[in-house]
């Protein structure tokens, strides 16, 4: 795909009444199809229907599918709303919240931003946000990248499995199937655990945390050793 796609915009429109179609249009309805009925369920026909048009309308502001999901996910990623300055920490905080709410909000981007791609503006926004977080620490500019990639992994790990968790085996079962010898600590781990929303959220802010607590200990490393 043309990255100018992402990074240009629609063409400039000229005088005249305006079009019924257009690619926002389009790609705003897309995004809410696959909020409401999951991204497999997305195609061509499907989002021309919903529209009121024919398939072929959308070819006149849309190259084809792998351009829509570009403009797609760019869309629903959107721009940042970063409360700052501050400090890094703070910042990095907000902005870690900031990136597992579009997740949330929209499944279906979160498979989508691993894969070779080109970023849009409004991802390459986020990015610029989060390394602009880390410009205070005084890292160099490969470093800050490092440190926003660790955070963003982590993120992205934890949304997966809030998203489509993997469901432990109960301690009750271990006990019927006379299994509880062999995994004693998961048992340990199992009683008492809770996965509603407010858990999800305690235990995704503990993970941060620890996250952090591992750059800021590298950070003082760092200026120990360059003191």
């Amino acid at each position: 795909m043309d990255e100018d796609v992402l990074w240009e915009g629609p063409a400039r429109r000229g005088r005249g009444p305006r079009p019924a179609l257009s690619r926002g249009l389009i790609v705003g309805r897309a995004v809410e199809i696959a909020d409401a009925e999951g991204f497999e369920a997305l195609s061509m026909q499907h989002l021309a229907r919903r529209l009121g048009f024919g398939t072929m309308s959308l070819y006149r502001h849309i190259g084809g599918k792998d351009e829509l999901v570009a403009l797609m996910l760019d869309a629903a990623i959107g721009l940042p709303l970063l409360a700052g300055p501050g400090p890094w920490r703070t910042l990095v905080r907000d902005w870690a919240h900031g990136i597992r709410q579009v997740f949330l909000r929209h499944p279906w981007t979160l498979p989508l931003v691993p894969v070779e791609r080109v970023m849009g503006p409004n991802e390459s926004a986020w990015a610029e946000a989060a390394l602009s977080a880390f410009a205070a620490t005084g890292l160099p500019p490969p470093l800050r990248l490092e440190m926003v990639m660790l955070v963003n992994s982590y993120v992205r790990g934890c949304v997966a499995f809030e998203i489509r968790p993997a469901r432990a085996v109960s301690r009750d079962t271990l006990v019927r199937v006379g299994r509880l010898d062999e995994f004693p600590l998961l048992a340990d781990a199992l009683a008492g655990s809770e996965v509603d929303g407010a858990a999800r959220d305690t235990g995704f802010d503990f993970g941060l945390e620890r996250v952090l607590d591992g750059i800021e200990a590298f950070l003082t490393a760092e200026q120990s050793n360059n003191g």
